[in-house]
């Protein structure tokens, strides 16, 4: 009679182990719903893309416009890489379409 005993409290007490690790928070994936995002109006994508030219250390003298959806990117980038980053960041700030003007400089020719 003991014995059963102990073996049944010992049954309840791993189910019960198991069953907790399961329920833990990083077993189940549960999907948030993603509220849509409210459209920016031009001033703030043109403002948002601006505050990212003044902070970049690669774009210089960077600025955007936007009409419509459209941003249009002009400045100097450090490099391709740079540039495609700007572009990146304009659709980032909620552009839809951009126009990447930035120009990038040749790179010195080696003797």
């Amino acid at each position: 009679m003991r014995h059963t005993v102990s073996t049944l409290l010992l049954v309840a007490l791993l189910s019960f182990v198991v069953l907790a690790q399961d329920a833990g928070p990083g077993t189940a994936k549960v999907k948030k719903a993603i509220a849509p995002a409210m459209p920016k109006s031009e001033a703030e994508i043109q403002t948002c893309i601006n505050d990212k030219f003044k902070a970049s250390t690669t774009i210089k003298n960077g600025s955007a416009t936007v009409s419509g959806s459209t941003a249009t990117l002009t400045g100097e980038a450090s490099s391709g890489g740079a540039k495609g980053g700007a572009t990146r960041s304009a659709k980032a700030c909620g552009a839809k379409t951009v126009t990447n003007n930035i120009t990038v400089p040749p790179k010195p020719k080696k003797a």
